[in-house]
């Protein structure tokens, strides 16, 4: 099977990242316009999946009774600070219950406008240091610059600490890095939580039924494979992974149908030609 889909290169809609942030859609395209959320076509249409997680941050401000013209000069003041515009964005939480704007750095620091140190006098949960000092979105941001930089322990550890939110990102990020570390019993449940919370994730179902065919469940993959297929009928990459546990169970022709569909949406990547191959010796076979 195809690897599973991981954050970094997975999209969502508008109307998805709406859902998830309870953020409406028009203040959303505005903080894209303002550029606080990234998108990933560069129009608004789609989305990465690390916006989601911005997105949440800008619901809590919003919440808290914000404006949006309060956010966005915030987030400007946290940005002469810290230089990620998504950490810059996160660390903004700090400000909650304050008269003046600080801003909560990865390293745990809290600083003012300007760089200035704050002593933080709150607090804390536990004798862990940085750990008892972030929320689990700030978790949850530390985890996905560890993942993108390839530091999947750190990244574990972080995303570990993110679920006391348990939000679905969280546990579908943990998912994918318990996956890439090969402790594929632990990927497996954290996919499993991640549908639990949201049915209608599509890539989590497609990463559910990958790591459910490497641990021989075939038929637990093709049931989820085909749960995201139903939720996202043009889903390439779970077309490929289906005609592939389809084919290990001997449903060739069925297979072959998936295979076809496959190369309908993504007729260049370096999987086309291995669905060509599969498709080409079914021929052989059939002849």
């Amino acid at each position: 099977m195809r690897r599973v889909n991981c954050v970094a290169t997975a999209t969502i809609s508008l109307v998805e990242l709406a859902h998830r942030s309870g953020l409406p859609a028009r203040l959303l395209r505005r903080f894209r316009e303002r550029g606080a959320i990234e998108s990933a076509d560069g129009a608004g249409a789609t989305y990465p999946f690390r916006a989601a997680a911005s997105a949440r941050a800008i619901a809590q401000l919003w919440r808290a009774g914000w404006s949006e013209a309060r956010i966005a000069r915030a987030w400007r003041i946290a940005r002469t600070v810290v230089a990620d515009p998504d950490e810059a964005l996160h660390g903004l939480l700090a400000s909650l219950g304050c008269r003046r704007v600080t801003i909560r750095a990865a390293d745990g620091r809290l600083l003012e406008a300007g760089g200035q140190q704050v002593f933080d006098f709150a607090p804390k949960a536990s004798a862990g240091g940085v750990a008892a000092l972030r929320t689990p979105d700030e978790w949850f941001m530390s985890g996905v610059a560890a993942e993108a930089n390839g530091r999947l322990d750190e990244a574990v550890r972080n995303y570990e600490r993110a679920l006391a939110d348990s939000t679905p990102d969280a546990h579908f990020n943990l998912g994918n890095c318990y996956h890439a570390l090969r402790r594929r019993c632990d990927a497996q449940a954290q996919f499993e939580a991640t549908v639990a919370l949201a049915p209608d994730y599509a890539e989590a179902w497609n990463n559910l039924g990958v790591v459910r065919g490497s641990r021989g469940d075939r038929a637990g993959a093709i049931a989820a494979l085909r749960r995201a297929l139903a939720l996202v009928p043009h889903y390439a990459d779970a077309h490929y992974n289906l005609a592939e546990a389809l084919a290990a169970v001997g449903d060739l022709e069925s297979a072959r149908r998936h295979w076809q569909s496959y190369l309908v949406y993504d007729p260049n990547s370096r999987w086309a030609e291995r669905a060509r191959r599969r498709l080409r010796v079914r021929r052989g076979t059939e002849a």
